[in-house]
């Protein structure tokens, strides 16, 4: 087993997907299939594309979504894009998709992230 050596999370990424599904149950009571509609697709999408949870380990980067998905990216498969804006982890030969390295609300940490990731020999990006 890889040992860990960054570990960065958002707990309002980890509860907000399931609390807005409950709320979409609730409006269908209140506002029909509509305001159902309205909570449950950005639920759905935050739920299954944005990882709450990941972990730097010396072989690969661990990811765990909100509604139980899991996904491990070996390091030679990925570029890591840490800039001004978010920390983004692509896969290779995904010119536009990525995952976001969230890190709490406000992300003060980036600085420490790069470091860990350029130092372990990850491709990093800015």
């Amino acid at each position: 087993m890889d040992d860990v050596v960054y570990v960065g999370q958002s707990q309002a990424l980890h509860w907000w997907p399931g609390a807005m599904l409950g709320f979409a149950v609730f409006g269908w009571f209140l506002g029909g299939p509509s305001m159902t509609f309205v909570l449950l697709v950005p639920a759905i999408v935050a739920g299954v594309l944005l990882p709450w949870r990941f972990e730097v380990l010396h072989r690969g980067i661990a990811l765990w979504f909100p509604f139980g998905k899991y996904r491990y990216l070996d390091k030679a498969h990925v570029t890591v894009r840490v800039g001004l804006g978010p920390t983004v982890l692509l896969p290779r030969h995904a010119d536009r998709f990525g995952y976001p390295l969230t890190d709490g609300l406000l992300e003060q940490r980036r600085a420490i992230l790069r470091a860990v990731l350029a130092e372990h020999g990850y491709d990093v990006a800015r």
